[in-house]
């Protein structure tokens, strides 16, 4: 009885926030299929690049280093194989910091889209393909709306600075034709589709190697309430940053951080966005 109670309210929640964003999400979709998609991308970006000092400038190495999110947990006596991780005591440390690692691609370089807010992850909506950061292993493949809702597609690093990292696509994303569970994938191979004007766009970042779990949601970042309110967690800041160090558009933070001792709730007045 109560779990579906709670299906029905999760879907309630789903429903108001599609009603919610549609408007916005057809205005910044027509603006990329009107063919002012490079211009908004543009527009996203210049301040980052106005701060880096040109457009072959990364993001600032101290505030990348501040985002970057801790890889999934290890075991107390198993030594991470990236210098600088050292031993895990529960948490793994964050994971090393390298900007624009030779490894690593802008996974929305072969995209159309204008950048979200940033959550759990970074929500983007737009048209086109998604690939794998680097040389990596799929570990999740979901395509029966479990991607709140939608596809839900992870992966698992195996090679540069944030090697045993875990990453997901989500949402309004069409995985590859043949892609499966124990599949290797070099850097820049596509692995999804984008699904044009899908109602909630697509959302990618850090996962927990858990099912469809994010790590924000492992790591106890993120809540209901921080949904509704647009909190950006530090795994999607940290997402956030590491697109932008690759040259993709960078996530919007719409929302504020949580107070100290708020218990989960920001001061003020709530934003009208559901939960997913």
């Amino acid at each position: 009885m109560i779990a579906g109670t709670i299906d029905r309210d999760r879907e309630a929640r789903r429903h108001f926030r599609r009603k919610t964003n549609a408007a916005r999400r057809w205005k910044t979709l027509l603006i990329v299929a009107g063919g002012l998609g490079t211009l908004a991308l543009l527009a996203a970006t210049l301040p980052s690049l106005f701060a880096g000092g040109g457009a072959s400038a990364s993001a600032p190495a101290t505030q990348v280093n501040a985002l970057r999110a801790p890889a999934t947990p290890l075991r107390s006596d198993a030594p991470h194989p990236n210098p600088g991780f050292g031993l895990a005591t529960g948490m793994a440390r964050k994971c090393p910091l390298v900007v624009q690692p030779s490894e690593y691609v802008n996974p929305l370089a072969r995209a159309h889209v204008m950048p979200e807010r940033i959550d759990q992850g970074v929500d983007y909506a737009g048209s086109g393909s998604v690939a794998a950061i680097g040389l990596a292993k799929v570990t999740y493949v979901a395509t029966d709306g479990t991607g709140w809702p939608g596809t839900f597609i992870e992966y698992r690093l195996l090679d540069g600075a944030d090697s045993g990292c875990y990453v997901y696509y989500a949402e309004g994303v069409t995985p590859a034709r043949g892609l499966h569970v124990g599949q290797r994938v070099r850097a820049g191979q596509a692995i999804a589709t984008i699904i044009p004007f899908y109602e909630t766009g697509i959302e990618i970042g850090w996962a927990a190697g858990s099912s469809t779990t994010t790590y924000a949601a492992k790591a106890k970042q993120w809540t209901p309430t921080d949904d509704a309110d647009n909190i950006p967690t530090p795994a999607g800041a940290s997402f956030s940053a590491l697109i932008a160090a690759l040259g993709g558009p960078p996530g919007k933070t719409e929302g504020g951080p949580r107070p100290p001792g708020s218990g989960g709730r920001r001061s003020g007045t709530r934003r009208a966005r559901p939960p997913r």
